[in-house]
């Protein structure tokens, strides 16, 4: 049996990944746990050990955020390989203009960080094209998310120190990713054209390149 566990990235949920359909294999997107506020990347990837499937061929990744979570994980359970999807292995990837809008939202009030529709539509741009019904999807995963959590989740990638790799690596980029610049990753598949949100922009594409890497990895 094979199980392919994919995380959001932060402020989504299991919609971003609904238009990616492999076929033959179910994608398990498991809720996000409640962090403490102490804890680190690698010990929040530590609460999601118990929502893994019992598989003989186990593979996690995760889109942004969910995919630097998935790299924690996977230095935990050793899967089969790790998929990365508009996401990075070190937060030095993340765009320079990002760090100081992320260090502000640190210190700014909980209302003023209310999420708020207007604002995701705008913002929408800057993670790649969307159609209309995507970005309402976008705007709704924004407005549903815990502000919390998403402060949370800012604070754990600055100060994230990743853990080393055991499992193979498979990543796929956008080459318009503005929040993660394709010249500070390196990955295997470049999507032209392609924004931050590929699950959403590039489902298709993405299901492509994944089926591609389970198909070598049975023939191998």
């Amino acid at each position: 049996m094979t199980a392919i566990v994919l995380l959001p990235g932060l402020g989504a949920d299991r919609r971003l990944f609904e238009s990616v359909r492999l076929e033959g294999h179910e994608l398990i997107v498991p809720p996000w746990p409640t962090p403490d506020a102490d804890d680190s990347m690698a010990s929040f990837a530590a609460r999601l050990r118990g929502a893994l499937p019992n598989a003989e061929r186990l593979y996690v990744g995760g889109s942004s955020f969910g995919g630097m979570v998935a790299l924690e994980l996977a230095a935990l359970v050793q899967p089969r390989g790790v998929f990365l999807i508009g996401s990075c292995r070190s937060p030095h990837a993340v765009t320079r203009l990002a760090r100081p809008l992320a260090a502000l939202a640190l210190i700014l009030p909980g209302p003023v960080l209310k999420p708020r529709p207007w604002v995701f539509r705008r913002v929408a741009t800057f993670f790649g094209r969307l159609s209309d019904q995507r970005r309402e999807l976008f705007v709704r995963m924004g407005c549903e998310a815990k502000a919390s959590f998403i402060l949370w989740g800012v604070k754990a990638i600055l100060s994230w120190r990743p853990s080393t790799q055991a499992a193979p690596v498979h990543q796929i980029h956008g080459s318009e990713d503005r929040l993660i610049p394709l010249a500070r990753v390196r990955p295997d598949c470049v999507l032209q054209g392609g924004g931050h949100l590929l699950p959403l922009t590039h489902p298709e594409q993405v299901a492509r390149f994944m089926s591609g890497v389970l198909r070598a990895d049975r023939a191998g």
